[in-house]
């Protein structure tokens, strides 16, 4: 890092130093550090964008929302509470006039423009509409879509006072309304290029600005924004972010160490970036839960795990606490074992004690009959493993224990289990093996593949290659988003945003999610949602672990750098983001830092 002796820079007042004895107190030069106008920071991050369109399945990554963040414009944004507002920079209003039908009405900020000039008209939002409101067909790049939740609730949409108003009529009562027109790319773009180009990275031909940055630059490791000089909001200090792509956690803490980077926003971080991030001169760490929490899905279709027996008998040998504490309580210690399957814990919704489970439903139903969880006596599921139940459901599923222990089928074939893990998540990579010893000391025979993605992993366990998964879920403010999990209501999985890997089908989940998607007022919707979850732990379609911790480490020098889990993510605060330079407290006026 930059040397100094900025311990207490915050503070705003400091005591210049140099190399000797400490001055004598009345000689002090006192120096108040305050943010520059100019310059560049650079951040360094563990993964790479996958596309140029986060609308598509392909773009639809971490990596590429946060990179776009600072470039692509959204109608609403959330903040780190879940609360959802829309963006005046782009939408001066956003009125919901009518329940029956529901009708949303925009207007465009007259002064929005796309970074090549052209103005951000209702042609955009209508263009976005018409490429997610339905699965496409053809062979067409077309079938390549995040999601058409909403979308495919609009009937029509109205454009009038010259292109800066859109009335928005939806056929279906949609409550996450705010969920929809984010992450907007230009229509006279895509219309000339396609809704999903052939890409695999960000491409600045492609993703015009229509934020406070636009895209300079693109290599492979090294992805440079520049101000948006057609930006109209408020200005930027930085001139210039420049963002690193990291092998790993490692590199990441060397190149803050370095100098090289002056924030380090890891995905997965271990023991050792911890430890050294923290050990460093002038840097701030923050430590917290994520909006991301770990799963092990069931294939519910498959011919060993399609028994919901033996599905209640696999998780029953898990002991979560253990999983808890040596995967992840080392970087926080207030992360407990999950008790939803639709939200990270650190999301409002997420209900502070376990969901009740019925104590009966594995020994008063089968493969082929789902059970209830209306008046029936229930218990939270244990956070660690309960031997006992899981002897019970296996022996009920017809498999005794041999003379080594193992549970076998009736021809003597033990039990064995195929678990795919995303080996992209490292949270994930290292909670897989953990799975796999508990359960083959329970006497289950488990082999693990890795896939390099969570989409690949669920499509080997939709497509019947694996018994088990375990992947990362991305919670989102948006309840009505998590129904592409557990529901076929947007088709097959892997496509129009669906991630219903594990064949699980309910229509008393369908119509509650149906139903909670359509309450306007998300307190009535709420106890839904939470019927929904009791109803995904009776069936034991997967198994919450825990929450996903996440780290941000920053030089002392910057400022306005915040964590932010929701969209746009890091790049929230970004207007703000500034080095910190000193000047005498005499010193009148803003100093200009150098551009490089």
């Amino acid at each position: 890092m930059v040397p100094g002796c900025l311990l207490a820079m915050l503070a705003g007042v400091l005591t210049a130093c140099g190399s000797g004895a400490p001055r004598a107190a009345d000689t002090t030069t006192r120096v108040t550090y305050i943010p520059a106008t100019g310059g560049s920071m650079s951040i360094g991050i563990d993964a790479a964008p996958t596309g140029c369109n986060p609308n598509t399945a392909t773009g639809d990554t971490p990596a590429e929302h946060l990179v776009l963040g600072a470039v692509l414009p959204s109608a609403f944004a959330v903040d780190n509470l879940g609360a959802a507002s829309y963006d005046p920079a782009l939408i001066v209003q956003a009125e919901l006039q009518s329940t029956n039908p529901q009708t949303v009405v925009y207007t465009i900020n007259p002064k929005a423009v796309w970074s090549d000039g052209v103005p951000i008209t209702s042609a955009d939002f209508i263009y976005a509409w018409q490429h997610q409101r339905a699965v496409p067909t053809g062979t067409t790049g077309d079938a390549d879509v995040a999601s058409t939740a909403g979308y495919d609730d609009i009937t029509s949409m109205t454009p009038s006072n010259k292109g800066r108003t859109i009335t928005v009529v939806f056929s279906t009562a949609f409550g996450d309304w705010q969920s929809l027109f984010n992450d907007l790319l230009p229509a006279h773009i895509l219309d000339r290029v396609g809704w999903s180009p052939t890409c695999t990275t960000v491409d600045p031909r492609i993703d015009l600005s229509g934020g406070p940055y636009e895209i300079a630059s693109v290599k492979k490791t090294t992805i440079t924004l520049v101000k948006n000089p057609e930006w109209w909001g408020q200005a930027p200090k930085l001139d210039r972010i420049v963002i690193k792509v990291a092998t790993g956690p490692e590199q990441l803490a060397h190149w803050l160490y370095m100098g090289v980077v002056d924030v380090s926003a890891p995905t997965y971080f271990d023991q050792a970036f911890l430890e050294s991030v923290d050990a460093m001169p002038y840097v701030k760490t923050a430590v917290g839960i994520s909006e991301t929490f770990l799963q092990l899905e069931f294939s519910t279709l498959g011919p060993l795990t399609g028994d919901l027996l033996v599905r209640d008998g696999v998780a029953y040998a898990i002991d979560r606490q253990d999983l808890t504490d040596r995967v992840v309580g080392w970087a926080d210690k207030d992360i407990a074992p999950a008790t939803s399957h639709l939200y990270s814990q650190n999301q409002p919704a997420y209900p502070t004690t376990p969901a009740p489970i019925p104590i009966n439903a594995t020994t008063t139903t089968t493969s082929t009959t789902q059970p209830t969880i209306t008046g029936v006596t229930a218990q939270g599921f244990p956070v660690g493993s309960d031997p006992d139940q899981s002897d019970r459901d296996l022996v009920a599923a017809g498999y005794v224990r041999d003379a080594s222990g193992a549970w076998v089928d009736a021809s003597g074939h033990q039990l064995t289990l195929r678990m795919v893990v995303d080996a992209g998540d490292g949270w994930a990579e290292q909670t897989g093996g953990l799975i796999a010893d508990q359960l083959e000391r329970a006497g289950m025979a488990v082999t693990i593949t890795e896939e390099p993605n969570a989409t690949a992993a669920g499509t080997d366990l939709a497509a019947g290659r694996a018994e088990l998964a375990v992947i990362p879920m991305h919670g989102s403010p948006y309840s009505s988003r998590t129904s592409a999990w557990y529901t076929p209501l947007l088709t097959l999985a892997g496509t129009t945003g669906a991630q219903d890997w594990s064949g699980y089908a309910s229509l008393k989940v369908d119509d509650l999610f149906d139903e909670a998607a359509s309450e306007l007022d998300p307190v009535t919707a709420q106890p839904l949602y939470d019927q929904i979850d009791q109803q995904l732990w009776a069936d034991m379609v997967a198994l919450p672990l825990f929450a996903e911790p996440s780290a941000l480490a920053w030089s002392d020098y910057t400022t306005g750098v915040a964590t932010d889990p929701y969209s746009p993510g890091l790049f929230a605060t970004v207007v703000s983001w500034a080095r910190l330079v000193g000047e005498p407290t005499t010193f009148k006026g803003t100093p200009t830092f150098p551009s490089s």
